[in-house]
């Protein structure tokens, strides 16, 4: 079964066309240079130009998962997509979003997921069924796939149930007041190299 990484990794060939290394040549010795790299950090600042910051936040963490983006060029968009998060917003990103979480680190230690955050799953864990990286994102696949826009969500609640219960957010879908579906999210860690992450995995229960 692949592992986490690898996962990342096939999301973002999706999403931008290649996380594959290429060998390159500076002053004739040979060096490797990640594709993709460029293109990432181009599609996450569209997405914060348009207000799509739960989209640009979930590209960002698995760009920096998976190599795509130096720790720096990170830093930046995350502080990019604050600064727009500080404005009005209108539309997707009014729906409830998780911030990123970097608790403080204990001196002399290496902060990982299961020191930082041992109450809750790593997304590796999380059943495969868990794709969408936010309620937004789900609303909008059940919108494509039901050929209907006037979706919406109704009683939020706590999951009681499933990977991440008491943890978790469990939200109804109606459409014309009937229910056609739920959307189930979990808050989920990954273990990066600057240290862990944390953000929100959804999936759709027809």
């Amino acid at each position: 079964m692949p592992g986490w990484r690898e996962v990342l990794c096939y999301g973002l060939v999706l999403l931008l066309g290649g996380c594959s290394r290429a060998p390159s040549t500076v002053r004739g010795e040979p060096t490797e240079r990640v594709k993709g790299g460029d293109s990432a950090t181009l599609h996450i600042r569209a997405l914060i130009a348009k207000g799509q910051l739960a989209e640009a936040e979930a590209l960002l963490v698995e760009a920096i998962a998976t190599g795509l983006v130096s720790w720096e060029a990170a830093s930046r968009l995350r502080e990019a997509i604050r600064q727009r998060r500080q404005r009005p917003q209108h539309g997707s990103d009014d729906l409830p979003v998780t911030p990123w979480v970097t608790p403080e680190e204990p001196p002399g230690e290496r902060r990982t997921c299961a020191t930082a955050f041992p109450s809750h799953p790593t997304c590796h864990e999380l059943p495969e069924e868990y794709t969408y990286h936010g309620v937004q994102q789900a609303l909008n696949a059940m919108k494509e796939k039901l050929g209907a826009k006037n979706l919406t969500l109704h009683s939020p609640d706590t999951s009681r149930s499933g990977p991440c219960p008491g943890i978790g957010d469990h939200y109804n879908v109606r459409k014309n007041g009937e229910r056609v579906g739920s959307i189930t999210c979990c808050p989920c860690c990954v273990d990066t190299e600057p240290g862990p992450l944390m953000w929100v995995r959804c999936r759709i229960v027809w």
